[in-house]
């Protein structure tokens, strides 16, 4: 498979997984009228925590499908990392248009700009651990990668909806710390598991 086609793939799933699956689910939590709607009007801090966890399970055991597919047909060392490209550029272009759109600030803007792009990256990394997990057999890592992926939709939703006080700006700063967390993180599993692969050979 060509490394466009990774990408466009990446994408793809990015639309699939990250809004057409998990986008109706949550809707049904907060419009129809049910004893979970009025559950989650009363506790609104559990709807961030499920609304996380949807969005982490949808997206990453997605993604981790959708790799786990390819792998079977192209054994390509980089393929993580183009498919999580497609996936990444995707959502930074609708964030960073989101960003051109709403600003108001010039210096905002630029701190937003650059916590996108190391989010960019985390998105990429992200990717990375989840194909490690079916290429090692490591539920763990996947398991992991939900669980980064509901924290971040948590807190930004929690944010959202004013659940916590918090300084100006506190979402652009989350991001950039999450986002250094994802990466280090990412780093210092691949580096583990390319040494116990040097070290079984």
């Amino acid at each position: 498979m060509k490394k466009v086609k990774l990408l466009f793939t990446g994408a793809i799933s990015l639309i699939v997984f990250g809004l057409l699956l998990p986008q109706p689910i949550q809707a049904l939590l907060v419009i129809i009228d049910s004893p979970i709607k009025i559950f989650f009007v009363i506790h609104t801090l559990s709807l961030c925590i499920i609304v996380g966890i949807i969005q982490g399970i949808s997206e990453e055991c997605g993604y981790y499908f959708v790799l786990k597919q390819i792998s079977k047909k192209e054994q390509l060392k980089s393929l993580p990392f183009w498919f999580g490209l497609g996936r990444s550029l995707l959502h930074t272009l609708y964030d960073i248009g989101t960003i051109i759109v709403t600003f108001t600030d010039i210096r905002v803007f630029i701190f937003s700009i650059v916590a996108r792009m190391f989010c960019f990256v985390a998105m990429i990394e992200l990717t990375k651990i989840d194909y490690l997990s079916f290429q090692k057999k490591k539920a763990l890592f996947l398991w992991l990668s939900v669980l980064l992926h509901a924290i971040l939709n948590d807190s930004l939703y929690a944010y959202e909806l004013q659940l916590f006080n918090a300084a100006a700006n506190f979402d652009i700063w989350f991001l950039l710390v999450y986002s250094i967390a994802i990466i280090v993180i990412s780093i210092i599993i691949c580096r583990k598991e390319q040494q116990e692969d040097a070290d079984y050979c």
